[in-house]
Parts: structure tokens; sequence; C-alpha cells
């Protein structure tokens, strides 16, 4: 029989065989155990089919705007930067993921006090670069809190920079701070990409770049690296987080953080008063981590006094707080007034021995006349 056909006769026999063997009937734990592998292996694919895509999978939307301004993305040296800055943000998708948990509790405030100062909303995201929506954050060069003010220009607008409060790290106050700060930028340059880059090189700094250059265009400016991609990176945070689905996301900024429910209670000491934030945190039964959490603006390790402050408290401790600050403040007022007091009734001091107290007579020989006894006397006594 040739080979050829001897193949053909085996493969038919074959398939004969796994015929009659799928109408024998199998056990029925057999069937199960395949049913159930069948479902596992549906259950993978489904989680495979759900997994973020290559970074490289993932494009800018084809519409780009920032505070109502168009990005020219037929501009192949804007998109390549804007990409450039979109994959290295989704390349650290834990990342994205924290920003947008904070940004539940952020965002909003965000958003009011730019309408308040009458500005761009999409400011926001340039927060998110500044300080990842963290109060407490501090670079090399000494800009602090939630928009990284430097003291100078903190200082300009309205926000206190002393070591026991800092209120570059209050929310609402930086907030407003940072959203007139940018308005300026944005008067003095005429452009919301100018702004970002003066707010984060300094005005002075670009105004010499565009006048050396003469250009006024940002993408057509040669700034140091950091300033040149800072504009595209605020963009295409904001590419990302206005719709984390299209980047497979499945958090949205509604499922973040919710912000913490608290209490404002204006404190004021006395001028030279100390009460500790430890001693403070006790008092209140608050843990000191969740007080000094939920007022970042402290700075050392006592509440600051003779000025007026806000202190936050989980709600419903804010009468516990002032109780327990009245009996602390008492507690020093009569302790000085006892030490004072003790002071007032204290003998006056002796003169040390030796020295004159009248004139021409010391206090040994005062001592001496005053039991009957000269310096004569005790010299010429038999011994």
């Amino acid at each position: 029989m040739p080979a050829r056909s001897a193949r053909a006769l085996f493969a038919a026999l074959a398939a004969s065989l796994a015929a009659a063997l799928l109408l024998i009937p199998r056990p029925a734990a057999a069937r199960d155990r395949e049913a159930d592998l069948e479902a596992r292996i549906a259950r993978l694919e489904a989680a495979l089919a759900e997994r973020p895509r290559d970074p490289g999978a993932y494009t800018l939307p084809e519409d780009l705007t920032f505070c109502g301004e168009k990005i020219d993305l037929s501009d192949p040296w804007v998109r390549e930067r804007l990409e450039k800055e979109l994959l290295m943000v989704l390349g650290d998708r834990a990342q994205v993921a924290l920003w947008t948990k904070r940004a539940r509790a952020v965002f909003p405030v965000i958003e009011a006090e730019a309408k308040a100062v009458g500005t761009c909303a999409d400011l926001k995201y340039l927060a998110v670069i500044e300080s990842g929506l963290r109060a407490s954050v501090s670079s090399r060069a000494s800009a602090r809190g939630w928009w990284q003010f430097m003291s100078g220009t903190a200082k300009d607008y309205g926000l206190e920079t002393d070591t026991g409060w800092d209120t570059r790290a209050d929310l609402k106050a930086s907030t407003r701070a940072g959203l007139r700060y940018l308005a300026d930028l944005h008067r003095r340059f005429g452009s919301w990409s100018l702004a970002m880059a003066g707010y984060n090189t300094g005005p002075g700094r670009l105004q010499r770049a565009q006048e050396t250059q003469g250009q006024t265009d940002f993408w057509r400016l040669d700034l140091y690296t950091e300033a040149e991609r800072y504009v595209p990176r605020v963009i295409a945070v904001k590419a990302i987080m206005s719709d984390l689905a299209a980047y497979d996301f499945h958090l949205q900024v509604e499922d973040g953080w919710a912000p913490a429910d608290v209490g404002l209670v204006k404190v004021r000491l006395p001028k030279d008063y100390q009460v500790s934030v430890l001693a403070t945190a006790r008092g209140t039964n608050v843990p000191l981590s969740r007080l000094r959490a939920l007022n970042p603006e402290l700075g050392g390790d006592t509440l600051p006094a003779d000025r007026e402050i806000l202190v936050k408290v989980p709600r419903g401790h804010e009468t516990r707080l002032r109780d327990w600050l009245h009996a602390e403040v008492d507690r020093q007022r009569t302790q000085r007034a006892q030490a004072t007091a003790s002071r007032g009734k204290r003998p006056a001091r002796v003169a040390r021995a030796g020295k004159s107290t009248r004139k021409g007579k010391s206090t040994r020989a005062t001592r001496r006349e005053g039991r009957g006894v000269s310096r004569r006397t005790v010299r010429g006594r038999k011994r």
C-alpha cells in the first residue's frame, strides 16, 4: 500500500475513533472540571482585554485647547513635544491614579476660586504638576505649598511665610494667590502658554529670552529644558485627566478621596504664650498626625502667638479645642501671676561680704558693730 494511502487511512481511523470517544458518556466530575476550566479561561481573557494598552498605543485628542487657546497639533514640533510628555505621564499610571484620588478634594476648591478671580479653571492642572496636589511639598529652592510659591512672590500676593504659620500650605489662600499671579502673567505676556512658562521660569527671565530671541510664541522660544517641558506637561495632564476613560483608567475624579469633614476654630494666643501642637492634639483628643495633616500651615512645635489663625479639627471637636485652649491659657496666666508674686515677696539680696554698704565701711565691719565688737577688740583678744 502506498505511503500516502496509509496516512490517509490512519487519519480516517483517528477521526472515527475521536468521534466514537465523544459519544461515550463521561463522568459528571470530568464534565464539571472541563466547565470550570473554560470559565477560568474566559475570565482570564476578559481581564487581559481590560489591561491598559502599551503607552505607545495612546494618542493626543484631535482637538486640544487650554484655557480656550487652541493648540496647533498640525505643527510637527508642537505635536512631538506634547506626545513626549503624554507618554512620560502615562508611563507612571500609579502616579496618575494618585493625582485622580486627590483631585476630588482639591479640584472643586480651585474651580471655585478660578470663578471668584475671574480666570481659567484649566489652571488646576498646573497645580497637579507643581505639587502633585499636596500641601506640604517643598522644593530645593525653598518653594512650598500647593502652588510652590517662593517666599518673596508669596508675600507679594498676601501669603504668610513664617516658620510657625505658612499659608502657602493653605489650599484656599494659596490657590487664590496662584490664580491671581497667573492672571497677572497672562495680562503681561498675552497668552496662557507664556503665562505658565513665566510661572515656571520667572517673568524677568522669560522676558529677557523674548527680547534676545525676538520671539513672542512660546513654542518657538529657546528656554532651558525644564521650562520648555513644563507647558507641554501641563497640557498633557489636562488631556489625560479630563478624559481618563480614553486612556483606560477605570478610576474617575469622583471616585477619589472625599475632602475631610472639618470644623474651624479661630485661635489667638496672647503674646509670648507657648502652647505646643502635641499638647493641643492631646487636649483635643485628635491624633497628632491627624492634626498636622489638617493644618499643614503649622511649621513649628508650638501654635503661633499674638496673631489670629484658623485651626482645623475633625467636625465635632471644635468646642473641645476652644475649652482646652481657654483652660491652658488660664493655667499659664495663673502660673505667671504666681511667679510674679513670688518674686515680689523675696527678701532683698544681702550685699556681698567685704563690699562697702555705707561710705567708708564694709559689710563685715557693719555686722561686727551690730554685735558691739570692734575690729580692735577682736585683734586684741587673748587666744
